[in-house]
């Protein structure tokens, strides 16, 4: 039956996703590897509560169908997040990462161009090597993509969208300067590209001051994800696009011939946690939490490696992104890292091309403060083998 399969499964590698996820679930691996967050925090007895609530107040039809778009009320209080937004301008979703593959259906041919950070996103490579599309990538800097070179892609090849992730990005946890975010929206506007703007981490500042997003800056020109898994439950399931009304007209086709609709009962308990306070309260309790761990790992790298590695201390999300500079290929590192028990992510998956590279991405929001000091050392045993 093999032979039947469509071109984009045969030619797919394994993702290196489920190797995180086969990672964590290890009792034995000390795991800086997925980016999840701390199962301990997830707010359990406000869920609870607003489960039973839904129960004595609802009847059987809160578990009837309904529209694709998603629960109205959760969709108003999305829309506070941006400028001069309307919940007709929120579609919910299966996740951020349903939010990318309606996008990619809605816009992308075979061997259409888009253009990605580089490094970007795992998950959001391998969904566009599924379309088929030729991949186009922009170096990023401290402060975010290089314009120059973005510049050049995009008079080149007329891409369909822009990929980014500008705050506290996946991999690399840097974050676009405000000077940088402009100088992206006057391409944008010049070329007439979209900027695809996704933003799972950016309630998990932990320092700094918060920046204007591609949404508010350039809203006729912008799709914008986000997600709920970061300062919720993963298990939730709840994404949303904000975008233009004819854009998200057609991003709602494409949903409903997909799933039809997303189960309203989290929407309404992730809605009243929003509208009573109780979800930003968490967050700040988030926030608290993992900055202590950012920097337990910070203080771990300084102790043991030294001057031995490089990176930038990121002012809030998951993850540290680290230049191993003894070490050539970090997949080698990795394979002597598991053998320590301690995991990270080598830096060649997030690249478009699967370079050959020094550096890896370490979480620290899945660990214990013990954990985080235990792992770094194990890592350091590993590394001396390169020095």
């Amino acid at each position: 039956m093999q032979s039947k399969f469509a071109s984009r499964i045969t030619n797919a590698s394994r993702s290196f996703t489920r190797t995180i996820l086969d990672l964590t679930a290890q009792n034995t691996i000390i795991s800086f590897a997925g980016g999840l967050p701390d199962a301990s925090l997830f707010p359990r007895a406000a869920i609870e509560k607003h489960a039973k609530h839904l129960f004595e107040t609802q009847d059987n039809r809160l578990f009837q169908y309904s529209n694709a778009t998603g629960v109205e009320a959760l969709k108003c209080e999305i829309a506070k997040k941006y400028h001069e937004t309307q919940s007709t301008n929120i579609l919910l979703t299966n996740g951020s990462q349903q939010g990318l593959d309606l996008v990619c259906k809605a816009f992308l041919d075979e061997s259409d161009c888009i253009i990605v950070e580089d490094p970007s996103y795992l998950a959001a490579l391998g969904l566009f090597h599924m379309y088929n599309v030729d991949i186009k990538a922009a170096p990023l800097t401290k402060d975010g993509v290089d314009t120059i070179v973005l510049e050049s892609l995009f008079k080149t090849y007329a891409p369909k969208f822009f990929y980014t992730i500008p705050i506290f990005q996946n991999p690399t946890g840097y974050s676009y300067t405000l000077e940088t975010r402009k100088e992206v929206v006057r391409l944008a506007q010049k070329y007439h590209v979209i900027l695809l703007e996704d933003s799972p981490y950016e309630a998990l500042r932990y320092d700094g001051t918060q920046t204007t997003s591609f949404a508010d800056l350039l809203p006729q020109w912008t799709i914008a994800l986000g997600t709920f898994s970061k300062t919720l439950a993963p298990d939730f399931r709840i994404g949303w696009i904000k975008a233009p009304q004819n854009v998200l007209s057609a991003l709602t086709l494409c949903k409903e011939s997909t799933d039809l609709q997303n189960s309203k009962f989290f929407q309404y308990i992730c809605a009243m946690m929003m509208q009573s306070g109780e979800l930003q309260v968490h967050t700040k309790t988030l926030i608290d939490c993992y900055r202590s761990k950012r920097d337990a790992m910070v203080q771990a790298l300084k102790k043991y490696f030294n001057d031995s590695i490089e990176f930038i201390v990121p002012e809030g999300g998951m993850f540290i992104w680290i230049n191993f500079k003894a070490c050539e290929d970090s997949m080698k590192l990795f394979d002597s890292a598991i053998k320590k028990n301690v995991a990270f992510v080598p830096g060649s998956v997030f690249f478009a091309d699967k370079r050959v590279t020094s550096y890896g991405r370490l979480n620290y929001t899945n660990s214990s403060l013990e954990q985080i000091d235990q792992g770094i050392k194990a890592l350091y045993e590993a590394y001396k083998e390169f020095i």
